[in-house]
């Protein structure tokens, strides 16, 4: 017998607290069934849906290396942003969304719903927030999803290529050196093969680079749910995840051994 609070002996608390201890177990094991299945949905759906060509321009990401010439921040082309980008560069700002959308951004030429442009400036059509003495964008922490994606993944995923190819970026010109450098060394062939003949670690590799594709955009809390669901271990190696990036890229270029 357990004495209770109020004075008074109570024979059911020992097994009130057994039915509760075994409730929450009961709801932790139903949670746990639920993720697993989750887990097992999401990874089917990877494997049908996501095309490898995704995973090529993931990694060339990874490689990529910004030299901030500021090609990008102007010329005829425009960044894209969404209601997301919008709030994301007024939190960073200080400003309100509302003066973002007012006073930093036109409507959209092709008129796709839910998104507006950025606003270019003077005849080089700079964008608005670009600094071009300081050659750095005014918002870089705060910038819209399409700034933090490109080259590689800011565009159209249907395309056939591995990788984007843009001639006035120097970052990109800058890859393809490296590419070129690397792609006969016995080094990256030993890695392209053994990524070859090891299903598994590939498999693991794109899921790396689907993880690294949702951080590179801004989208953490994605990230992380992926992560969980993929089974990701952190921390991540990031001397070998950028060596199986570079045999990953080189491979889907027909460089392999």
């Amino acid at each position: 017998m357990i004495e209770s609070d109020n004075g008074k002996f109570n024979n059911n608390s020992k097994s009130d607290k057994d039915k509760l201890d075994k409730g929450k177990s009961d709801k932790s094991e139903g949670k746990q069934e639920l993720i697993v299945e989750e887990s097992k949905s999401f990874l089917e759906w990877f494997r049908d849906e996501v095309p490898e060509i995704q995973s090529s321009l993931a990694a060339a990401q990874v490689l990529f290396e910004c030299k901030n010439c500021g090609e990008c921040c102007k010329g005829e082309g425009y960044a894209l942003v969404t209601n997301e980008d919008l709030q994301r560069i007024a939190d960073f700002s200080g400003k309100s969304a509302s003066t973002i959308f007012s006073q930093f951004t036109d409507p959209d030429p092709e008129k796709r719903e839910g998104c507006r442009i950025l606003k270019n400036m003077g005849p080089e059509r700079i964008c608005c927030f670009y600094d071009a003495r300081a050659r750095r964008c005014k918002i870089h922490e705060g910038r819209p999803e399409i700034c933090r994606t490109f080259p590689m993944l800011s565009i159209d995923v249907e395309q056939e290529e591995p990788i984007s190819l843009y001639s006035d970026c120097r970052g990109t010109a800058d890859l393809l050196k490296v590419l070129k450098a690397k792609a006969k060394g016995t080094e990256i062939q030993n890695e392209m093969k053994e990524l070859q003949e090891d299903a598994d670690r590939l498999a693991t590799l794109r899921l790396m680079l689907f993880m690294r594709q949702l951080q590179i955009a801004g989208r953490e809390d994605e990230a992380e749910h992926v992560r969980m669901l993929a089974g990701i271990r952190l921390p991540v190696d990031e001397v070998q995840f950028k060596k199986d990036c570079l045999a990953y890229v080189l491979l889907t270029l027909g460089e392999g051994p």
